[in-house]
C-alpha cells in the first residue's frame, strides 16, 4: 500500500539492552512528521519467569537472557519481512531494534516502532512484525537461570 520503493536495509540489531531513552528520542523524533497521525510501539521485555526444571528438582528464575543470532542472515530475512509490510500497509515509517548479549530481568530487548497516517496501519504492521520477527529470524535466547544454570529458549 505504501509507495512501490525499495528501502533501506538496516541492522536490527543493538549490543546490550534498548534504552529507555532510545525509545524515546525514536518517537520525539517523529513530532515534525505532520503527515503521521499513528504510531505503534511494541516494546519486549526480559520477564522472571518461574522455571521448574525437573519434579525432583528444586525451581528457578529466569535472571537474563544471553541474545546470540545469525546476525546476517537474520538481517536479510528482516529486509523482507519489512518490504512485505510496507507493501500490505499504508504505514510512513518501520523501526525494529533487537538486542544481542545478556539481557537482564525487566530491561527491552525489542523495541518495534511503525507510524501511519491513521492508526490501525501502525497497528496492524507492528503485530504482523513483531510476530514474523519470531518466526523467521534466526535469533537465539539462551535463559540465564538464578541457580547458575541455563535453558534454551523456545518461542511459542
Amino acid at each position: 500500500m505504501s509507495e512501490s520503493k525499495t528501502h533501506k536495509k538496516r541492522d536490527i540489531f543493538v549490543e546490550g539492552a534498548i534504552a529507555p531513552a532510545f525509545v524515546a528520542e525514536s518517537i520525539a523524533k517523529h513530532a515534525t512528521q505532520t503527515s503521521i497521525g499513528g504510531h505503534e510501539i511494541f516494546l519486549g521485555q526480559v520477564r522472571a519467569d518461574p522455571v521448574m526444571v525437573s519434579p525432583s528438582y528444586h525451581d528457578t528464575s529466569v535472571v537474563a537472557i544471553a541474545y546470540t543470532a545469525y546476525r546476517d542472515m537474520a538481517n536479510e530475512r528482516m529486509t523482507a519481512i519489512r518490504e512485505e509490510a510496507f507493501a500490505r500497509w499504508p504505514i510512513t515509517c518501520l523501526h525494529v531494534h533487537h538486542s544481542l548479549g545478556t539481557i537482564a530481568v525487566g530491561e527491552l530487548c525489542f523495541f518495534v516502532f511503525a507510524s501511519a497516517a491513521h492508526r490501525q496501519p501502525a497497528r496492524e504492521a507492528v503485530a504482523f512484525i513483531t510476530d514474523e520477527v519470531k518466526k523467521r529470524l534466526p535469533i537465539f535466547g539462551k535463559e540465564i537461570l538464578s541457580d547458575d544454570t541455563h535453558l534454551w529458549k523456545r518461542n511459542a
